[in-house]
This record gives C-alpha cells, sequence and structure tokens, in this order.
C-alpha cells in the first residue's frame, strides 16, 4: 500500500497539470496513476490548436488566462524540456453574411474580455494565408493570440519536470475503484494495489463518470467520436489554423512546424463508438470543402487517419473542481474537444481550490458539477478544433 497526500487519477495533460501546479505550490508528496501510457486518451488525440476566441465568457476568460500560462511555460523550464508553443492565430471564415454579423459580436464580446481578436478584409486574409482562394468569401475573424503545440512534446515536458521533482508517476496503473471512509475518498483500488491519499483528484476523462459512478456521483459526459488525418510534410504554407465556419462540422486546416497539414471536420457519429471504427469517406468528406479554399489539397496524399474522443457535457463546457459531499475529491473533466488547450489553466484553477479553497479566475467557479443540478447550462458554439 503507498500513503501520499494528493493522488491524481489520469495521465494526460490535465493530469500533469495539476500535478506541476501542486508541485510548483510546495506539495511534494503526491502521485499519478495513468492506466495506460501518458497522454493515451484524448491528449494524445487531438489536433494541436490552442485558442481563446469561443463564444461564451467563461471560456473565453480561462483560455485567456491558458494561453498567458502556454506563454510563460514555453519561456522557462518547460519549453527547456521540449515543449513547443507558436502564436500563429485563427483564422474564422465567413461565406454568409449572417456568420459575418455573428463575428463582429463575438469580436466585440472578446475584445470586451481582453481578447484582441478583430475582422479582417479578403486582403488581410490574403496576407495572413496566402495560398487561400477568397472566392466566395465575405470576411474573415481574426484572433492573434491563438496558436498550437505538440502533446507528446508537452507531455514530456511535464513529466521529466515533475520527474525532477520526484514525483511519483505510475503509467499502466488503472484505478479499479474509489475508497470511501465515512463519506470521505480515501483513496483508490488500483491494478498495483491500494493507494491511500489525503485528496484525490479524478482527471481521467469518460473514466471519471465510470469511477464516480459507484459514489452515486453522475457526471454527465459522452465519449463522442471525432475524426482528424495528417498529411505527409510540405514546405511552410501558412500558420494560423483556418476554419470554415459556414460548411457543416466547421472543416479545418492547420499546418505543422514539420511541415505536415492536420485537417478535421466534424461529422455525425454515435457516441461511444470504437475508436477503431474508421470511416473510408472520412477523408473526402473533409477535404472537399477546403479544396474550395486550397485547390492543392486536391492533389495532397495523407499518411495517417484516426478517431479521438470529444468527452462532452451537455453545455460543452469542462466539469471543475469539488464535489458536494466529499470535501477531498476533485474533478476535472469533460472539455468537449479543449481539454489540451485548458490544460495550463485547468492545472492552476485545480491546484488552487485544493490548496487556496476556491480558485482565482471566478468564471471557473461556474463550472463545478452543481451547474447541472440547478440548471445553469452555459451555452458554447464553437466547438471545434
Amino acid at each position: 500500500m503507498i500513503k501520499t497526500h494528493v493522488l491524481i487519477i489520469g495521465g494526460g495533460i490535465s493530469g500533469l497539470s495539476i500535478a506541476y501546479n501542486l508541485a510548483e505550490r510546495g506539495v511534494k508528496d503526491l502521485v499519478v496513476v495513468e492506466k495506460s501510457y501518458i497522454g493515451s486518451g484524448s491528449t494524445g488525440r487531438c489536433a494541436t490548436g490552442i485558442r481563446a476566441s469561443f463564444t461564451s465568457e467563461e471560456h473565453v476568460v480561462l483560455m485567456k488566462h491558458s494561453i498567458e500560462l502556454w506563454k510563460k511555460y514555453v519561456k522557462g523550464e518547460l519549453g527547456k524540456n521540449g515543449l513547443y508553443y507558436d502564436q500563429s492565430g485563427y483564422v474564422w471564415i465567413a461565406s454568409k453574411e449572417e456568420t459575418v454579423d455573428m463575428f463582429k459580436k463575438l469580436v466585440e464580446l472578446h475584445n470586451s474580455l481582453g481578447v484582441p481578436t478583430k475582422m479582417m478584409d479578403l486582403d488581410e486574409l490574403k496576407e495572413k494565408v496566402p495560398p487561400i482562394n477568397t472566392n466566395g468569401v465575405l470576411a474573415a475573424m481574426y484572433d492573434p493570440t491563438a496558436g498550437k503545440s505538440y502533446p507528446f512534446d508537452t507531455l514530456f515536458a511535464f513529466y521529466k519536470a515533475l520527474r525532477s521533482r520526484g514525483i511519483r508517476i505510475e503509467v499502466h496503473t488503472p484505478a479499479k475503484k474509489l475508497l470511501v471512509r465515512n463519506n470521505k475518498v480515501i483513496g483508490a483500488e488500483t491494478s498495483k494495489g491500494t493507494i491511500e491519499a489525503d485528496v484525490v483528484v479524478v482527471a481521467a476523462g469518460s473514466m471519471t463518470r465510470d469511477l464516480l459512478k459507484p459514489l452515486g456521483i453522475n457526471i454527465p459526459i459522452d465519449n463522442v467520436p471525432r475524426h482528424v488525418m495528417v498529411t505527409e510534410a510540405y514546405k511552410p504554407a501558412f500558420g494560423p489554423l483556418v476554419v470554415d465556419w459556414d460548411t457543416p462540422g466547421a472543416p479545418y486546416i492547420i499546418q505543422t512546424k514539420e511541415g505536415n497539414f492536420y485537417i478535421g471536420r466534424d461529422i455525425e457519429e454515435e457516441p461511444e463508438l470504437s475508436l477503431y471504427s474508421q470511416r473510408i469517406d472520412y477523408m473526402p468528406t473533409a477535404l472537399k470543402p477546403l479544396i474550395r479554399f486550397f485547390p492543392w489539397l486536391e492533389n495532397i496524399r495523407v499518411l495517417r487517419y484516426w478517431i479521438g474522443y470529444y468527452v462532452t457535457t451537455p453545455d460543452h463546457h469542462p466539469i471543475y473542481g469539488p464535489i458536494e459531499g466529499f470535501d477531498n475529491l476533485y474533478i476535472a473533466t469533460g472539455y468537449s474537444g479543449h481539454g489540451y488547450m485548458m490544460g495550463p489553466i485547468t492545472g492552476k484553477v485545480i491546484a488552487e481550490w485544493i490548496l487556496d479553497g476556491k480558485p482565482s479566475i471566478p468564471q471557473a467557479m461556474r463550472l463545478t458539477l452543481e451547474r447541472f443540478k440547478k440548471g445553469e447550462l452555459i451555452k458554447e458554439l464553437a466547438v471545434i478544433g
């Protein structure tokens, strides 16, 4: 049996970031357990994008702070460990008048919250994305604070920093069940034995739902399959992630630092569908609308295609913080596709909840599980990469 002060269940970006923030604030007695390899869940399958250009105040504010942390981290220890962050922006393309109007309202919201998005005309769009065909495009919204990073670089940077501090990280160690005594979670039973802890944090994607269900706690999340592909490498073409907002499924494309293109599009799928349920029609479905903007994509060669889960809540916002009735139990899950970009701020606010009793960002307090019981759901429209 292992005894520790803090037990974190989940070795993706959320779990490692929470551990890192706790360690930075002096908590050395903590253990992270991961059911498989580090980043084996949604983190390792994401498409690299990081942005603050959302449609809810909660997402905008939290991501504004998260981006500040991404910038801080890349200049410090984590950057030296290999973390990469390229602040090359997001471009949201509008082909309908009503979308232009919506983007203008979003720019007002973003600017009011300190995120300097702006509208771009076609000349400005061509300047940011030189090879784009602007036929049929009316305008675009540009988020200059947005960017991209690479999950396994980031995970390794956190892992190396934590190991250098002596933090114990147990991989291939699934948590089988939470252990409860007198309405207090006292630890977890894992495949390698019992771990007792004063504080337990569950940041295990949809496994959070499964671990808490025996405690009578319902976590309203579903695994929603999302598809993405990667092409062979080409010479640099453009920096921003480009989103075709007005095509159903919001197709997007982004070029990596190595020159490959990630291409994604949301298509209707049943929740909980196997990650091995590949669709032969996906590649042409994702590529066809983007060929309108980049005709050369018609001849592009795809190296790999995969499915990852958006661990999705009814209002497409994460579930953060303490669980009512359990003073020492915290969760972080349900990012609806945005967990990687939110990783730094997730670590910060959960560490603050544990050590200070509440997060320093008030908007985070609106994202506890209690909002579903109270019917205080928060709408988010921009649920894409």
